[in-house]
């Protein structure tokens, strides 16, 4: 058994890391930054400490006798931050983390990418052969953009050395999301109660599946490889209409049109030309939409023994754990 250090194990998918790690018997030693999310760790026999990723206090003693790391909490770009300092400092946190994971010489590092640096191929599935490359050839999302930047950055260190695997979740849905993430897409219909929907096909995973995919990855995944973390391909009314039966609320009554879509992506290009912030969703990313994602998992399933869970059944739990916990 080995003991394992998850970065961000107060997250959506680090709580699910960590409890994936305790099924098998391994030790956890959960690093988090705020005390107020520790609730999704309750009772659990794991070693609690407090990291700061920004300024690297606690990491090094966190990373002490660790054999395995896992990096859940890389940077994820908010507010008015620009494009260029967004990339910049996705790049430069990710680089100072890995020197100091380095530093420990754990025996694996897994690290928790996106599906989203996974370029989209019209006609067939992406799969992990179709990673962009970086400099990106094409436009992409800021947070697409960041990740694709930090996931070449891990890739370099790991040709300096670092033994990692990458891994690459679709959207992840289920309990423990206290931060409210992917979980958004749930409340929108569940609580918010979204009256339309726009045509835009996504991939969608249960977050447990993910939370194994990662130990897994650590067991027995290749190192420099990148795995694919991911299970239905559907589309946003699909998944609206799923989460309202679930909900037992009325479903959305309206589809948005591209033309629609498109003048309210002008507004917002206005608002970020006026903020000097990146537009929330930029024409661009409409055009981008008509593609949308979808994946295929088998790398993982072969080589990682990926199971995976019914979608409705990750929606249902999802639901239950935001009841339970005061969302709903």
């Amino acid at each position: 058994m080995a003991r394992a250090l998850v970065l961000g194990s107060t997250g959506h998918i680090g709580a699910h890391i960590v409890r994936a790690l305790l099924a098998k018997n391994h030790t956890v030693r959960a690093a988090f930054r705020r005390e107020a999310y520790l609730s999704v760790l309750r009772d659990l026999p794991v070693e609690r400490v407090r990291v700061d990723l920004e300024t690297l206090e606690g990491l090094s003693k966190a990373l002490k006798d660790c054999e395995w790391v896992f990096h859940a909490a890389g940077f994820y770009p908010r507010g008015r931050i620009r494009r260029e300092a967004a990339i910049r400092k996705g790049i430069d946190s990710t680089r100072r983390i890995l020197s100091e994971i380095q530093k420990a010489r754990p025996s694996r590092v897994v690290f928790t990418s996106s599906a989203a640096t996974i370029r989209q191929v019209p006609g067939r599935l992406a799969n992990e052969e179709d990673a962009e490359s970086w400099p990106t050839t094409t436009w992409r999302p800021l947070y697409a953009t960041v990740k694709v930047a930090m996931e070449h950055e891990v890739l370099r260190a790991c040709q300096k050395g670092l033994p990692v695997v990458v891994v690459n979740p679709s959207i992840c849905l289920g309990e423990f999301d206290a931060h409210t993430f992917s979980g958004l897409a749930i409340l929108s219909f569940a609580k918010y109660r979204i009256p339309f929907t726009i045509h835009h096909p996504l991939n969608a995973v249960y977050t447990a599946d993910v939370g194994l995919g990662h130990v897994q990855a650590a067991e027995c995944g290749r190192i420099g490889q990148r795995y694919l973390l991911a299970n239905q391909n559907l589309n946003v009314p699909e998944l609206a209409a799923i989460i309202s039966r679930l909900a037992g609320v009325p479903g959305p009554r309206w589809h948005l049109s591209e033309p629609v879509v498109l003048f309210g992506a002008w507004i917002m290009e206005g608002i970020g030309f006026l903020t000097a912030s990146e537009p929330l969703f930029p024409r661009k990313a409409v055009y981008a939409a008509r593609v949308g994602q979808r994946l295929d998992s088998s790398k993982a399933q072969r080589e990682l023994s990926l199971e995976l869970t019914p979608i409705e059944e990750a929606i249902r739990r999802a639901l239950a754990w935001f009841r339970q916990n005061g969302y709903l």
